[in-house]
C-alpha cells in the first residue's frame, strides 16, 4: 500500500508551514499596516469554502445518480475533510469579535446601536433584530454542527457502503445527500449573509449568496481535479483517466460560465440602476484595488473560457491542472475582495500576508487530507462498493 504521508512528505508539509510564518513575520516587519486578522480570516474562509464546495458537489453526484464520478467520489470526501477544522477556526473568530478582541465585524460595536451615543447608526440599529450578538452567534454555531454532522454522517455512510455493498446503505447514502443538498442550498445563504455580507451592514444584495456559492463550487471542483491528476501521476489512481478528466473539465468550464453570469448580472443591476447604497459596493473596491473586481475576470472567465472550450483541451492534463490552478488563484482573489473592502477602512493588499496565511492553513489543509487518505488505505478501488462503480470504471466519454 502507498503511503502518502512518509516522513518526507511531512516534513516538506511542515517546511510549507514555517515559511508561511516567516512571510507574515516579514510582512510585519517591513509593512506593517494590516491587522493580521483580518488576512487569516479570509484564507480559513477560502479553505473552508473549498471543503464546503466539494462536500455540495459530492452531493450532487449521489443524488444524480451519476456513474461516471463514482471513482472520485472518495477523493470528494476526503477533501471535504477540512470543513470541522475550518468551520470551528471561523466560529473562534467570531467569538473573540464578539468579545472585542478581534475587530472584523463593524456592526457588533455596541455604541452603534445606542441613541445617545455619537456613533450610533440607525442603518444598523433598525437591523438589530438579525444582527445582533446572541443571535448571529447561535446561527453560527448551528452552521458548524450541522456542517460537520453532514460531513461526518455523508463520510461514514460512504465508508460503510464501500464494505457492505449493501442496496440498503446505498439508499441512505442517497436519502443523506438530498437533505444535505436541499440543506446547504438554503442555510449557506444566511450563513453568507453573516459570514460575509455582514462586514458591510449598509450594503446588500439578493444575488450575492449564489454568486459566492458559485465560488465555493467552482473551487471545489478545481481542487478534486488537482488532487485527482496528483494521484494519477504518481500511478497511485489508475482508473481515473481521460475520461473522467474531461467531465470535471465540463464543470469547471460551466462554472466558471456560471460564475460570471451573477458576477454580471450583479454589476449590470447596479449599474442601471445607479443607486447610491448599492453602487458604493463596487466604487471602494475600484479605489482601494484599482479595479481588481473586474481584473479578476481574466483568471475566472477568460482563461478558463478559452482553455476549455475545446473538447480536446478538456481531456488534456496538463492544460486542465493549470486552469485548475489559475481558477484557484483567481478566486481567492475574488474572496480577498468579498471581504477586505468592508473591513475597518478597507485591507491594503500586502502580498508578504497573503502567501503567509495562505501557506500556513493551506498546509494545515494538505496535512488533513493527505492524514485522511493514509488512515484510509485510499486507492483506487475504495469505492466499489458502489452500485455504480463498475460503469465509473469503465466509463468512456462517447465523443472522444
Amino acid at each position: 500500500m502507498y503511503q502518502f504521508y512518509k516522513k518526507k512528505k511531512k516534513i516538506l508539509v511542515f517546511i510549507i508551514i514555517i515559511v508561511g510564518f516567516i512571510f507574515v513575520f516579514l510582512d510585519k516587519i517591513f509593512q506593517d499596516h494590516n491587522p493580521s486578522c483580518t488576512v487569516l480570516y479570509i484564507s480559513i474562509f477560502y479553505f473552508t469554502s473549498i471543503s464546503l464546495g466539494t462536500l455540495f458537489f459530492l452531493g450532487v453526484q449521489n443524488i444524480s445518480k451519476s456513474g461516471w464520478s463514482v471513482i472520485i467520489h472518495p477523493i470528494m470526501e476526503e477533501i471535504s475533510s477540512f470543513i470541522p477544522y475550518g468551520c470551528f477556526m471561523i466560529l473562534i473568530f467570531l467569538l473573540l469579535n464578539a468579545m472585542d478582541i478581534v475587530h472584523i465585524f463593524h456592526w457588533m460595536n455596541s455604541d452603534l446601536y445606542n441613541p445617545i451615543s455619537l456613533k450610533y447608526d440607525k442603518i444598523i440599529a433598525n437591523k438589530k433584530l438579525f444582527l445582533n450578538i446572541p443571535f448571529f452567534l447561535i446561527r453560527s454555531t448551528i452552521y458548524v454542527l450541522l456542517y460537520s454532522f453532514f460531513y461526518l454522517n455523508i463520510k461514514k455512510l460512504s465508508y460503510k457502503l464501500y464494505i457492505s455493498y449493501s442496496l440498503s446503505d446505498y439508499k441512505k447514502l442517497y436519502n443523506r445527500s438530498v437533505i444535505f443538498v436541499i440543506f446547504f442550498s438554503i442555510i449557506s445563504i444566511f450563513m453568507i449573509w453573516d459570514w460575509i455580507m455582514s462586514l458591510n451592514p449598509h450594503w446588500f444584495s439578493t444575488l450575492f449568496s449564489w454568486y459566492v456559492l458559485s465560488s465555493f463550487i467552482i473551487t471545489g471542483i478545481s481542487t478534486i481535479t488537482i488532487v485527482a491528476i496528483y494521484l494519477n501521476n504518481i500511478g497511485h489512481f489508475p482508473l481515473f483517466n481521460k475520461n473522467h478528466l474531461h467531465d470535471l473539465s465540463k464543470y469547471l468550464f460551466s462554472g466558471s460560465l456560471l460564475w460570471t453570469y451573477l458576477w454580471f448580472s450583479q454589476f449590470l443591476l447596479y449599474w442601471y440602476g445607479n443607486i447610491p447604497e448599492e453602487i458604493i459596493y463596487f466604487i471602494k473596491r475600484e479605489e482601494i484595488y484599482n479595479s481588481i473586481h473586474f481584473w479578476m475576470l481574466i483568471p475566472n472567465f477568460l482563461i478558463p473560457f478559452f482553455g476549455l472550450i475545446s473538447s480536446k483541451s478538456k481531456s488534456n492534463y496538463k492544460i486542465v491542472f493549470l486552469v485548475s490552478l489559475i481558477l484557484l488563484i483567481g478566486h481567492y482573489i475574488d474572496i480577498y475582495n468579498l471581504i477586505a473592502p468592508d473591513i475597518n477602512s478597507g485591507v491594503e493588499f500586502c502580498i508578504f500576508e497573503i502567501i503567509g496565511f495562505l501557506l500556513i492553513i493551506g498546509g494545515g489543509f494538505i496535512y488533513i487530507l493527505f492524514s485522511n487518505f493514509n488512515k484510509r488505505k485510499f486507492d483506487s478501488s475504495t469505492s466499489e462498493g458502489n452500485p455504480f462503480f463498475q460503469e465509473s470504471k469503465n466509463y468512456k466519454y462517447p465523443y472522444m
